[in-house]
């Protein structure tokens, strides 16, 4: 007996195909599931209609975007950095700000001049301001009284060695100094 194994019914009364799967379920199941879905997207489009109405009633309309094309929105550069110019821009602000004369408060009485020209004027009379870096002028030294180099001269009689030939030398740079002074214009 030949039996032919083309198509056959199981014990639920179903047709099953060649390799014995249902193919009416499969198919039932895949519509069913379709079905499913095009009512959840249904359902969640009117979800979201229903939000957006709230949303338009209890905030409003959103405002346009105005910041859009900016530079920099917040601390963020918007820029291509091979296409951004800012830094030269403000360089060349700075050194025009720095090379030309203008005022700072007109008010008050504040300008401003080409740096160069200020420190030329600084190098060429530099100001007098205690305890800001500004040396003072140097003051010539007071000579010594005449009784103090006569005393010492003394003294150098006395000493005798090695002793009386360096107290000499410095007998002799004294008397040098002393006239250096004077000629100077310091008292005798």
């Amino acid at each position: 007996m030949a039996h032919s194994h083309s198509s056959s019914s199981n014990s639920h009364g179903a047709v099953a195909g060649a390799d014995g799967m249902n193919l009416k379920k499969i198919v039932m199941v895949g519509v069913g599931s379709l079905a499913i879905f095009a009512v959840g997207i249904v359902w969640a489009y009117f979800i979201m209609v229903g939000h957006r109405k709230t949303l338009l009633e209890t905030t409003g309309r959103a405002a346009p975007a105005s910041e859009l094309g900016k530079q920099e929105i917040g601390i963020v550069d918007q820029v291509v950095f091979s296409h951004d110019n800012r830094l030269e821009l403000w360089k060349a602000e700075r050194a025009k700000h720095l090379a030309s004369y203008g005022w700072v408060n007109r008010a008050k009485g504040v300008a401003h001049m080409p740096i160069e020209e200020a420190m030329r004027r600084v190098v060429a009379s530099p100001p007098d301001i205690a305890g800001e870096g500004v040396p003072p002028a140097a003051v010539p030294a007071a000579p010594p009284p005449a009784a103090a180099i006569e005393e010492e001269s003394k003294g150098s009689k006395t000493d005798k060695g090695s002793h009386k030939a360096s107290k000499g030398a410095d007998k002799a740079d004294k008397a040098e100094k002393v006239k250096a002074d004077k000629a100077a214009g310091g008292a005798p």
